[in-house]
């Protein structure tokens, strides 16, 4: 089975395999990216542009989900891809990679502009079971350096998310006390 997305340069990329979308966010999936990666450092490298990856990892998730269950944990993962989604510019797109762990793909983004699409996430907040949660998040981004394959990036975006579960680089405080 074959699944047809947009590229980055708004043509149709096709990805095999109903694992390109995560079915509970909506979003990219790891598999997707580690296939699309490679066609955007291709065009960073022809364009001579930046290629950035922002990463997002939301705090204390298994918290939510051992005192709300794991609907508001659904919920609270999909109320951050709606965040993801809505942050992007047309040529970004939002890829879950796995639990509590999201990256942003950021063609032609320099640092300013990866801290303004970051900055768009807000402050994440949802009401569950009359009660209303603010759920913290981490964030930070690696750059494409010339050279770099796309399990180059990929890993050290992954040891970025790593970092976040010891020390944040990054926070929005974290509160689950009822309101």
């Amino acid at each position: 089975m074959s699944v047809l997305s947009e590229g980055a340069d708004g043509s149709p990329a096709q990805v095999s395999g109903a694992s390109s979308i995560d079915p509970i966010t909506g979003l990219h999936t790891r598999a997707f990216i580690e296939q699309q990666l490679g066609k955007e450092i291709a065009h960073a490298r022809r364009q001579n542009t930046a290629l950035s990856l922002a990463t997002v990892h939301l705090d204390e998730f298994d918290e939510v989900t051992k005192r709300y269950g794991l609907s508001a944990a659904n919920e609270a993962l999909k109320e951050l891809a709606r965040r993801l989604k809505r942050a992007c510019r047309g040529s970004d797109f939002a890829v879950r990679l796995a639990g509590d762990d999201f990256l942003l793909v950021l063609p032609e983004c320099n640092l300013g502009e990866v801290q303004a699409v970051l900055n768009r996430l807000g402050a994440l907040e949802m009401v569950c079971s009359g009660r209303k949660i603010n759920l913290a998040y981490t964030t930070g981004f690696v750059d494409y350096q010339p050279g770099d394959m796309p399990a180059d990036l990929l890993k050290r975006a992954a040891q970025l998310l790593h970092l976040y579960e010891n020390a944040a680089k990054e926070s929005y405080s974290a509160t689950l006390a009822p309101h």
